[in-house]
């Protein structure tokens, strides 16, 4: 009875695979033949991967824009939260639930309203507000801000804060020191899967930075919104290089997290 469950169970898991499977698998196909209408496709080529990464305006530049706008606010922010809950800690233990709560109401703002509103109230203005990408680069604060706290609370929590802190000052050094010298390094993995996750979220955006910055700062996703109108081929090339660089970047953060979960048992 027990090996006819689990032979149901694998039977399910297959089916289900092979359904969220078939779409990646048919636009990887679209990107290597150049006829799908027979059964078997035909023409086959590398033609559409090389031709979306040649020349100066190829994909090459739309990844390195994406990575860039991805891993500034990430890391702007993760110093930031690093500083507050330093703070929190230390000084205001109570506090740690309001700082709680304020990370969570970005997961009830809508990108679309969220990329809207930022435009209404500062796109007019006549200082560095007004600069399309330091508002996008704000916003992008905005949506990653619950992954970066949980991620960098989950991490605190394998270590033993305060005793660290107070041998640390017994012997010397300030508390602010021994934080970011023992505390930060010693849950680094930890830090550095919550960073990849982000970088992660935001490398996939479309709908802010399309609102926001527009043409004015081409990423990936606005690349393969202009690509999809010209070729459906090479459109399908992109989403599958997308795919990749999305699989590595959650594999290497969900292997850190692992890892990190390990050593905190």
């Amino acid at each position: 009875m027990k090996k006819r469950s689990n032979a149901f169970s694998s039977f399910i898991i297959v089916i289900l695979s092979a359904i969220l499977l078939l779409p990646l698998f048919v636009t990887l196909l679209n990107s290597l033949f150049r006829d799908l209408s027979n059964i078997i496709p035909e023409g086959f080529t590398f033609e559409f991967y090389s031709g979306i990464f040649a020349g100066s305006g190829g994909m090459a530049g739309a990844i390195g824009r994406s990575l860039l706008i991805a891993i500034i606010p990430t890391l702007v922010l993760l110093l930031l939260l690093l500083l507050a809950m330093y703070v929190v800690q230390i000084h205001y233990p109570k506090g740690d639930k309001y700082l709680d709560l304020l990370s969570k109401i970005p997961y009830g703002i809508q990108g679309v309203i969220l990329a809207v509103s930022i435009i209404s109230l500062y796109a007019s203005s006549s200082t560095f507000l007004s600069n399309r990408i330091f508002l996008l680069s704000c916003a992008y604060g905005i949506v990653i801000l619950p992954y970066m706290y949980q991620g960098i609370k989950n991490a605190l929590t394998t270590l033993e804060v305060m005793p660290i802190l107070e041998a640390a000052e017994t012997l010397g050094a300030s508390k602010l020191y021994a934080f970011f010298r023992i505390i930060v390094p010693s849950v680094l993995k930890g830090l550095v899967a919550t960073i990849l996750l982000s970088i992660g979220i935001l490398f996939s955006d479309f709908v802010l930075v399309n609102i926001i910055a527009g043409s004015y700062y081409e990423t990936t996703s606005i690349f393969l919104d202009k690509t999809r109108s010209v070729s459906g081929h090479a459109a399908s090339a992109i989403s599958v290089v997308i795919f990749c660089i999305m699989l590595i970047l959650t594999n290497l953060s969900g292997y850190l997290g692992s890892k990190e979960i390990k050593k905190a048992k």
